[in-house]
């Protein structure tokens, strides 16, 4: 019987004195890659235990989502416009 939803977790361990992470996961898009990584980068990327994997600190980012700037009404209405027009066609 597989673990629930909310017990398939994904951790990054790592500390300041060590230059790998810690990456254990039951994440399946992220487990593919980590896995094809083990292959294609040894020297980097290695699979430890089951669904564990050790990688460069350096490869470990946050990105939040960039802020749209906010549109003048002039920028609205053309895109308004716009879209009226590929809705026509």
């Amino acid at each position: 019987m597989g673990l629930p939803q909310y017990e398939q977790e994904t951790i990054v361990n790592f500390n300041e004195a060590d230059r790998t992470a810690s990456v254990y996961t039951h994440n399946r898009p992220l487990l593919r890659k980590l896995r094809t990584l083990a292959v294609e980068r040894p020297g980097e990327c290695r699979q430890e235990r089951g669904i564990e994997f050790t990688v460069p600190k350096t490869w470990v980012h946050i990105y939040p989502p960039r802020k749209a700037a906010p549109l003048t009404e002039e920028q609205k209405q053309m895109r308004r416009e716009r879209l009226a027009r590929a809705k026509s066609t």
